[in-house]
């Protein structure tokens, strides 16, 4: 979109998604595609987006749209009517040098089926009215009226208690919850009772018989009367003690993996699988000077020209699940220029194949893009010189004698065959019955340059397929390189004229002998 909302353009996912045409919203503004129905859904969905809209426009920086309902209308064939759909969108600027608004860039994923899934999961947990068949869980019971606690199976497995020692009153469980816990637990179950929810969990240290502590997840049904008063709750407590500790384990290892993200010398980052950005070193903050520990923005400091292409290869490597790898330009914040970065960014698959999460570095290369084009430059007045040149030359590599450059000049002489990459037997099989690899194995292997002078050609100076008869003299010269031959240099100066004047003396001079 441009910054007056007028869409620009759109993919054909996006297109396909919403189930809309391309000529039906290009041009206009997106408040305006929202169709005149009764569906609540829409009304809603286009103040929703409108204010998302007004806050990148207002603070310039990206923002992601609580999840949205918008519905579909459905094919007369399906029964007509709309069928409910839930969106994430989310809105990025892409910032001109200046700092204004150019475009703003709306990604949207039909997210339907993750939030059915989510109402089912809610829904299934508030039917867990017993959990007595999870393995290696305690079912127990409160009964509120009577103060009174059952405990059911798995007590003594999982925690070490006979029912007789654990005690039927509600103490049986207060006096054994970490006392730094407790008070967080009891508001907790408190708070469930007052609101009227139906489920509570909570975890919690628990003390088992053998005088340690075990982390648990506990969770209850709530079972209210017809006046809504809470009077039983049912559920079952499970050890995680396990599941705790590979959880301490891997803070410490995020912890030793961020610790040697920010000793590297360059700029690293991590983003989550669906390429959200989770965390950045000192180096990116220090050269950007975006706000320690803000994750979301980061388009603002590439450069206007790479942003659109950035932002399109990126989500291209997150579809794929491929290697993220580009140079593109970040400005600096201490005077505002532009250096040019190399990035890249590897996906980290869990067991199940599919990346988990990205870890990529930018590693500064302008002092290698300025190198490689002054390098360029000078290739380039090179070139133009080597045109221009008398001489033909042509450089053959190793010892298969292989052609890594020609000047235009040996097309003339040899006509329109393939030159590069071959070797010196495949391009010109017609002189070998003249020694010719013979030759270039002895200038390539003893090292001595040889000379032949005023060699016949046949040229085809215009291209036309009528050669001509010219003379050349030809130099095989080797390269070395710290003493060694590496290649050889072949040049061919053009000596025709030369030679018709010396035979035109040699007749002038027969002739006057003759009189």
């Amino acid at each position: 979109m441009a910054p007056d909302l007028t869409i620009l353009d759109a993919t054909d996912a996006y297109l396909q998604a919403l189930l809309l045409a391309r000529d039906a919203i290009v041009n206009k503004n997106v408040l305006a595609t929202f169709p005149d129905s009764a569906n609540v859904s829409h009304a809603s969905a286009k103040q929703n987006l409108e204010q998302s809209l007004n806050h990148v426009l207002r603070h310039k920086e990206p923002h992601t749209m609580p999840v949205l309902r918008y519905d579909l209308p459905l094919a007369p064939e399906k029964g007509g009517g709309f069928e409910p759909r839930y969106w994430s969108t989310t809105h990025t600027p892409v910032l001109s040098g200046e700092g204004e608004i150019t475009y703003i860039l709306q990604q949207t994923h039909d997210i339907t089926g993750q939030v059915r899934q989510e109402q089912n999961a809610r829904y299934n947990q508030a039917q867990l009215s017993m959990l007595t068949s999870a393995t290696h869980a305690v079912a127990w019971e409160y009964d509120m009226a009577q103060d009174r606690l059952y405990w059911g199976t798995g007590l003594e497995e999982v925690l070490g208690y006979t029912s007789e020692e654990m005690g039927t009153g509600s103490d049986s469980w207060d006096s054994r919850v970490h006392p730094e816990d407790f008070p967080a637990m009891r508001a907790s179950i408190a708070k469930a009772k007052e609101s009227g929810e139906k489920t509570w969990a909570g975890e919690y240290r628990f003390l088992k018989a053998n005088g340690s502590y075990a982390h648990v997840l506990d969770q209850g049904y709530i079972i209210y009367d017809e006046e809504q008063r809470p009077i039983r709750t049912v559920g079952s407590i499970i050890d995680v003690t396990r599941s705790k500790l590979a959880e301490q384990k891997l803070q410490e290892s995020n912890s030793r993996f961020r610790h040697l993200l920010e000793v590297l010398p360059h700029m690293a980052w991590t983003a989550d699988a669906q390429g959200g950005s989770l965390y950045f070193n000192d180096n990116w903050y220090s050269y950007t000077g975006m706000r320690q520990g803000q994750t979301d923005g980061w388009i603002s400091v590439v450069h206007p020209e790479d942003s659109a292409e950035v932002l399109t290869v990126w989500h291209q490597a997150i579809q794929s699940g491929q290697m993220f790898e580009m140079e593109y330009r970040i400005r600096h914040a201490h005077d505002g220029s532009y250096r040019w970065f190399l990035e890249r960014g590897l996906p980290m698959h869990g067991p199940d194949g599919r990346a988990t999460m990205w870890m990529g570095t930018l590693t500064d290369i302008e002092e290698q893009k300025q190198a490689l084009q002054a390098l360029q430059q000078k290739d380039t007045q090179m070139e133009n010189i080597l045109r221009l040149s008398p001489a033909h030359l042509c450089l053959l590599s190793g010892p298969n004698h292989v052609c890594r450059y020609i000047t235009p000049g040996v097309y003339e002489v040899y006509g329109n065959r393939h030159y590069l990459g071959r070797t010196a037997r495949e391009i010109w099989p017609e002189l070998q019955h003249l020694g010719f690899p013979d030759l270039l194995d002895q200038v390539y292997q003893k090292g001595d340059s040889v000379q032949i002078s005023e060699f016949k050609a046949e040229v085809d100076r215009f291209r036309n397929g009528k050669p001509q008869e010219a003379y050349f003299n030809f130099k095989y010269q080797p390269l070395l390189n710290n003493g060694e031959v590496e290649g050889i240099l072949i040049s061919a100066v053009e000596v025709t004229e030369l030679v018709e004047a010396k035979r035109k003396a040699e007749a002038l001079a027969q002739a006057l002998q003759h009189r």
